[in-house]
């Protein structure tokens, strides 16, 4: 063994010495290279003793510390210059890097570390964490304060740990719970004779209290002889180990060394994650499939980090080009960041292409249609209006233009189910544009419409197709698409469509539509891993529909990642009951996808907090002052999600407030906070998050079908997931019934109870769509015409007999009948107000019933305004 001080050549010159690092090294050695200045210049000194590895002796730049290390076993400390440490752990034929740090930080980890180690079980690596010499101070929330902490632990577990302990002594053990103190154990522990038991129930306990389930059951492995310590492994098959989750051997001389030292000016503390893969990560990533591939793994579980490192490891190939694809074009610049920050070699990353299908599709269209450059954006090249606002126009026949006008009697249809017209029709004219080509869209009349429930008559659906048509006409002439329209356009290509790439990648693939799809088949030839799709059908948030049968997506190779690496307990046992409790059943018997029940991540943290305020406005303006605190004490990354709002609503709030909206452009390293919806979150990951406005009539949205309402659910399990160790769920008024119902998950309280508001965040809230056509309509939905009444928000609920008297009595003109002074029809709708409000004269022409119906509805409105 290396004795502290000796730094002989011949100690390490064995040619069986195996070299480990451990994921937190790697964490430390990344912050002192962020941290610049005297930092990394120590960092650099650290990382030439790592490039020098294949040396006689590496560590010949630097000197082991005056003072040695008892509290690691074989520890070895050396001096980087400027009081920072090295610390290692060697043995005759092992050297594990452990920690770099300046001397206190070196000193507070290492005090919290006793004892650690590594092993092998069943040929892995296994970290052993230590733990503090003290019982452990607790700073989190374990949600274990009424529940046995051994509980925690499996049965075989458990079992083993009291094995050998006596019943009365095993039941005290067994009660000890997260509210004990270390008074409460350490006298538990004074009882027990045997003096390593004693030390193993010591760890267990603390690595439970700390939310380390792998390591507590790692130590009873260790005790029980199934982990094998590393010093005691037989040196001859040491090279032949398998890395594990917390700790890998540098493979000295290799390409994948070499690819490791390159990286780590190219990394940030955002790209942890992509230094280690678990081993059922690492096993799909280096898998060959005979064809189509189909990944299903829970939120957290890595899908994008299997999905970047699998495209690494085809483009290594000769030939290769590789294309990595995802929906959400925010979510693209994500993927393009990692694959830029994790691939080192410039010739493979050549031969990477990273991007959304809507610039795959507007790019594959431009080249065949260059004349139509300006017609393939969502912002008009014309106006500078976004796509929102045109289908806005176009639904409600401003502009003079009354092509939608047939769409009327489906909207009055469903405002009278109180239903969202515009929304809902929008959201068929993407379900029919992802189920059919163009060519072949009279199948949609008699076609099952499935995730949609309302029915929906094949006249009406006629009128639907008719509206679609229009609606891309005006698409054209404006000079704006929308992505599904992309795809219809490109499907009018489809002969020109030729295989491009040798393997594509598919992330978020549940958001694809059969179409979509379909012309993923075509720009890669069948053939071996020439498709790989990972997904999660619990994160499905748009209204389409999806077969890979139909998109000639055959003998698919499905498998499947249940565990959950990015959550704590708390905030995945609060998402999954909401969405558990919530979830349509259609997606739970989908074919395409499955839903998984995740085992819960390796660690605790904070209970999910649902806090109340006053308004909306002072939600914000109270978590962007929470966002301020924990920015001061070093929290990186944090999200303000806003329900209820789009992408275009939230990128003008954030322009507004001088903060990053989240979208392609985000950049972890320098922007700490965004702002987003909560569909954008998709494939992001936060230190901290807020949900704001989770209220009653927003979550789920009032304005959509019950029946439908599961993608609200899925949006917000979606948002809730990308929250690592802090989750806060804010509303004003009544919550959410979906917050009430996980209340045994989410603690509820006020903001002003956590924070002090400050009140230089209040900027007010984010602006949606208009109702009112700013160039011919007044500033209330009282000085509307009838049927320009009946789009708004205000008509929702109102039965088919008012629509249609408001329709035909309020028609913007008004009639009196002569000599009697009589109205017989109105102006607007406020006139009609009054008229009603005054007296009954008016109820026979009206119908008493409606009369009363609309006297309800509209005074009401008369009130707000």
């Amino acid at each position: 063994m290396p004795l502290p001080g000796a730094n002989s050549a011949a100690q390490l010159a064995s040619p069986v010495v195996a070299y480990f690092t451990t994921k937190a090294f790697d964490k430390a050695l990344q912050l002192a290279f962020l941290a610049g200045g005297e930092a990394q210049k120590r960092s650099d000194r650290a990382r030439i003793v790592l490039g020098s590895l294949h040396d006689l002796n590496p560590f010949a730049s630097i000197k082991v510390t005056n003072h040695g290390e008892t509290r690691i076993k074989h520890c070895v400390k050396y001096d980087l210059g400027g009081a920072w440490r090295l610390v290692t752990r060697q043995t005759d034929n092992t050297c594990t890097f452990l920690f770099i740090g300046d001397h206190d930080s070196t000193e507070s980890w290492i005090a919290g570390h006793k004892g650690e180690s590594i092993g092998v079980k069943e040929c892995r690596l296994i970290r052993l964490p230590g733990v503090g010499s003290e019982y452990a101070s607790r700073t989190v929330l374990v949600g274990q304060h009424n529940k046995a902490l051994l509980e925690m632990l499996s049965i075989e577990a458990a079992d083993d740990l009291l094995t050998s302990i006596s019943p009365s002594l095993a039941r005290k053990v067994w009660n000890l719970d997260g509210g004990c103190g270390p008074k409460e154990l350490n006298e538990l522990l004074a009882l027990v004779p045997d003096p390593s038991k004693m030390e193993l129930l010591r760890k267990v306990f603390c690595l439970l209290m700390e939310g380390n389930v792998d390591g507590a059951e790692a130590h009873i492995d260790l005790s029980l002889g199934r982990i094998e310590p590393v010093e005691a492994y037989d040196p001859g098959n040491i090279l032949e180990v398998s890395d594990g989750e917390d700790v890998r051997r540098l493979r000295v001389g290799s390409t994948e060394y070499a690819e490791w030292m390159r990286a780590f000016e190219r990394r940030t503390t955002w790209y942890d994650w992509f230094l280690f893969l678990h081993p059922e990560q690492e096993t799909i990533v280096n898998a060959d499939y005979a064809g189509v591939s189909q990944l299903s793994g829970v939120s957290g579980s890595g899908k994008t980090c299997v999905a970047v490192r699998r495209a690494m490891n085809l483009a290594k190939n000769d030939g290769a080009k590789v294309l990595l694809l995802t929906l959400n074009r925010s979510l693209a610049g994500m993927l393009q960041q990692l694959v830029d920050a994790a691939c080192s070699d410039e010739i493979v990353r050549g031969r990477i292409e990273v991007t959304s299908f809507f610039e795959l599709a507007r790019n594959m269209l431009i080249s065949f249609e260059p004349k139509n450059l300006r017609h393939y954006e969502d912002v008009t090249w014309k106006l500078v209006e976004h796509v929102d606002e045109i289908f806005r126009e176009y639904y409600r026949c401003w502009a003079n233009n009354h092509d939608a006008a047939l769409l009327f009697p489906l909207h009055k249809s469903l405002n009278s189910r109180g239903v969202n017209g515009e929304t809902y029709i929008r959201q068929e004219f993407d379900w029919i544009r992802s189920a059919v080509q163009p060519t072949t869209r009279d199948q949609y009349l008699a076609l099952d419409r499935k995730g949609r429930k309302f029915p929906i008559a094949a006249d009406r659906r006629a009128d639907l197709l008719a509206g679609l048509l229009k609606w891309e006409v005006k698409m054209h002439a404006v000079g704006v698409i929308d992505y599904l329209g992309l795809t219809s356009a490109l499907a009018s290509h489809s002969t020109k469509i030729l295989p491009r790439f040798t393997n594509i990648l598919v992330d978020e693939a549940q958001d694809f539509g059969t179409t979509e799809l379909a012309i993923v088949r075509k720009l890669v030839a069948p053939g071996a891993n020439d498709i790989f799709l990972c997904g999660d059908v619990a994160q499905t948030v748009l209204p389409k529909h999806r077969s890979v049968v139909e998109a000639g997506l055959v003998n698919i190779t499905r498998t499947q990642i249940r565990r959950n690496y990015r959550n704590t307990r708390e905030i995945l046992a609060a998402a999954y009951e909401l969405l558990k409790a919530n979830l349509h059943e259609e997606l739970f018997d989908s074919g395409d996808l499955e839903v998984l029940d995740p085992k819960f991540a390796n660690f605790n943290g904070a209970a999910p907090v649902a806090l109340s305020a006053t308004s909306l406005e002072e939600e914000i303006a109270y978590a962007r002052t929470y966002v301020a605190t924990h920015r001061q004490m070093g929290t990186r990354n944090l999200c303000i999600a806003f329900a209820g709002f789009s992408s275009r609503d939230v990128k003008e709030y954030a322009d507004q407030c001088g903060v990053t909206a989240l979208n392609g452009a985000y950049d972890p390293k320098t922007d700490h906070l965004v702002f987003s919806d909560l569909e954008q979150t998709k494939g992001y990951e936060f230190d901290a998050l807020i949900v704001v406005n989770c209220c009653e009539k927003v979550l789920p949205a009032q304005d959509a079908p019950p029946e439908e309402g599961f993608r609200d659910i899925c949006k917000l399990y979606v948002a809730m997931t990308r929250a690592k160790r802090e989750l806060i769920l804010s509303f004003h008024g009544p919550a959410s019934k979906w917050l009430q119902a996980v209340s045994d998950t989410i603690t509820m309280d006020h903001w002003n109870k956590f924070e002090v508001l400050d009140t230089d965040m209040i900027q007010g809230t984010p602006n949606v769509l208009s109702e009112l056509d700013p160039d011919v309509q007044g500033a209330s939905p009282l000085s509307l015409t009838g049927p320009q009444f009946l789009y708004t928000a205000d008509a929702l609920g109102l039965s088919s007999d008012a629509q249609e008297k408001l329709g035909e009595l309020v028609d913007g003109k008004g009639l009196i009948r002569g000599g009697s002074g009589r109205r017989l029809k109105w102006g607007t709708v406020g006139s009609l107000v009054w008229d009603l409000n005054e007296s009954r004269m008016q109820d026979g022409l009206l119908g008493s019933n409606v009369a009363d119906e609309l006297r309800s509805k509209l005074s009401q409105l008369r009130k707000v305004e």
